[in-house]
């Protein structure tokens, strides 16, 4: 029985995997707004008796059509370049290899200009001369302006179309009461001072060449997110920064573009591994005293482990989709503001908790970390087409 039980898993598991795979592929087929200007036109026709409720059909169909195309319009990549910040490894040094394929000159600023990432960027070209590995420690002020020194020195004729900050530094998870304030230094340093110093050394020259600047956010900027609490205030702080930036920028033509990753095990830098998850926890809860360990309990501790290993494995994986969206917003000529890449789970939560109403969301936090109904959401992504 026990055997059977394993396999209808299997089972299940087999067929949710092959149904995502299908919407997936569906989904690239058909561009939802190509498709949707198509069916407007449609009932625009079935309602031509109705002059004005036709009009209005034909004339969003039309503006559906308009943004379609506008997407699809890229910049010139040859004789431009772009900054982008933390290409030790992740994120920036996937995009530093996929900006440079598409002709774009590409500086890669790594912490560590010895690390394997650095390293392996510096021997991928040799030849062509349109990447060049920089280093380049964010939360260091004289870092930032060597790197300015040097990037002035080999810009293309066109000059410096792009700043991705990219560089990021988790926090170790526990509570706020547990983090210590070298915790938040440590994290802001990075994720928000270090995007700000970033910005404004560089700024000049993307305003000269009419740019645009793109800053790395995360879907935990959008949720009350127990245990993760440094980590998503730092987020939510460049949320904030970016659409004030974005604002400010509008004058000269710099465009601000926000990436929202919501695969939270790869923008925490956990790297998806729960042995490792688990184990920065219960260093964190050695290192209590025992007043804190008595109040919060150890069977607190083991529930908030589950959940966030739970919640890693219904984030999404695949740091390709996120890269993909770091390309559109540097590549293309009309980039959303924002580009939020996550699994449909992740949205549903982060939406939800979002815009519900706060007495709700204040109730509904202790329920789903007391039964972990995240784990039903699961059940419905495959069917969810949005």
């Amino acid at each position: 029985m026990h055997h059977s039980s394993e396999m209808k898993i299997g089972d299940y598991q087999e067929v949710e995997e092959f149904i995502s795979q299908i919407i997936a592929q569906l989904r690239s087929i058909f561009n939802w707004q190509f498709f949707t200007s198509f069916v407007l036109f449609y009932f625009a026709y079935l309602t031509a008796n109705f002059t004005l409720g036709s009009y209005l059909l034909c004339a969003t169909g039309l503006a559906l059509l308009i943004a379609t195309y506008r997407n699809s319009i890229s910049v010139t990549q040859e004789g431009r370049a772009v900054l982008i910040t933390g290409c030790d490894f992740g994120y920036g040094y996937e995009l530093a290899k996929k900006l440079r394929a598409s002709n774009f000159t590409v500086f890669a600023g790594c912490s560590d200009a010895k690390s394997n990432g650095a390293i392996s960027l510096k021997n991928l070209d040799n030849q062509t001369g349109r990447l060049h590995v920089i280093q380049m420690d964010v939360s260091n002020q004289e870092e930032v302006d060597d790197a300015l020194h040097y990037v002035k020195e080999h810009l293309p004729e066109n000059g410096l179309w792009g700043i991705v900050n990219n560089a990021d530094e988790s926090s170790c998870p526990g509570f706020l009461e547990w983090s210590p304030i070298e915790n938040y230094e440590k994290t802001m340093a990075v994720n928000l001072f270090g995007a700000i110093r970033v910005t404004n050394s560089f700024l000049p020259l993307i305003r000269e060449s009419q740019g645009r600047i793109v800053n790395v956010s995360s879907l935990l900027s959008r949720v009350p997110s127990p245990f993760n609490g440094p980590y998503a205030i730092a987020k939510s702080a460049i949320d904030s920064y970016s659409a004030i930036l974005r604002a400010e920028m509008k004058r000269f033509n710099v465009q601000v573009v926000v990436v929202e990753p919501g695969n939270l095990a790869e923008g925490a830098n956990f790297n998806s591994a729960k042995r490792e998850f688990t184990r920065m926890i219960r260093r964190t809860w050695d290192l209590l005293d025992d007043g804190l360990r008595q109040d919060y309990g150890q069977n607190y501790v083991e529930q908030q482990i589950e959940i966030g290993q739970m919640s890693m494995q219904l984030s999404e994986t695949d740091i390709g989709s996120v890269v993909e969206a770091m390309v559109k917003a540097v590549s293309q000529l009309h980039p959303r503001d924002r580009y939020a890449v996550a699994s449909m789970t992740e949205k549903c939560v982060a939406y939800g908790m979002q815009y519900l109403p706060l007495w709700l969301t204040d109730h509904l936090l202790p329920a789903m970390e007391a039964e972990t109904y995240l784990s039903y959401l699961s059940y419905l992504e495959p069917f969810i087409l949005i």
